[in-house]
């Protein structure tokens, strides 16, 4: 009798701790998980916004949007050996590729391109104007989406694709309300469909940049200028016409 009495108490245990984990709460206004954010599914999800900037125009990848955050997402895909660190310039892909003939033999391609996490905070700020919010609630997530492999430690929010949900579950603590989601995300939303800046133009700008950049602060033509001191004198670069004002420069691989 008492062993049956200990069976139907340990079933009766088991049931209701089953229970407990489907239940919710309610966290500003809205249900949530017991662990809220824990699954990227749940956000809202922006793709090829393009924002207007002091030089021009810039394209965010994508926008996940929730209670926890605002994740500005810059995705990579490249495959190979990624090379870089967290405040140089250009970072390095290598390639490795097999060479025709009886005996196998290897050779590198290698390929520089900007630093992901400098071109991200751009479209970090971008966002940040547009969307009028603080910068406590915006986060830099650069996302590789090729066959690759980093070959340099990376900084905690540069990952792989398969890494991006165990990313954001460590973003677990709603920081907006559910009334500012919405708002945030229907501005969003009105700005796709009605933005007068399409691909086209931005594409448009992106070139013109290249060939005569204008200045990411002012907005202005920058000026062709040669260095006359340090490690790289005699070198040319771009520089703010509003000097010393304004000492914004550019390099001109960027």
């Amino acid at each position: 009798m008492l062993g049956c009495l200990i069976i139907i108490i340990a079933v009766a245990l088991l049931l209701s701790t089953r229970e407990s984990r489907g239940k919710v709460r309610i966290i500003n206004g809205t249900r949530t998980a017991r662990r809220p954010c824990k699954d990227y599914r749940k956000y809202r999800s922006f793709q090829n916004i393009i924002l207007s900037t002091p030089d021009g125009t810039t394209e965010i990848d994508r926008v996940l949007i929730s209670s926890c955050g605002i994740f500005v997402i810059e995705e990579k895909d490249q495959k190979g050996w990624i090379f870089g660190g967290e405040r140089q310039k250009r970072w390095t892909q290598s390639l490795y590729t097999r060479d025709a003939g009886f005996f196998r033999s290897y050779s590198s391609l290698k390929y520089q391109f900007q630093n992901p996490l400098h071109q991200n905070y751009k479209h970090l700020k971008a966002l940040q104007r547009f969307l009028n919010v603080s910068d406590k609630c915006l986060f830099s997530v650069i996302v590789f989406t090729g066959d690759c492999e980093f070959k340099t430690p990376m900084p905690s929010n540069v990952l792989n694709e398969n890494e991006l949900s165990a990313h954001l579950a460590e973003h677990d603590q709603p920081i907006l309300t559910a009334e500012c989601v919405d708002r945030l995300c229907q501005k969003l939303a009105d700005h796709s469909e009605n933005s007068s800046v399409d691909l086209h133009d931005h594409i448009k700008n992106v070139e013109e940049n290249l060939s005569h950049p204008k200045c990411p602060r002012c907005g202005k033509l920058m000026a062709l200028r040669t260095a006359r001191k340090g490690p790289a004198v005699g070198s040319q670069f771009w520089g703010c016409p509003n000097f010393p004002a304004c000492k914004m420069t550019k390099s001109l691989m960027q």
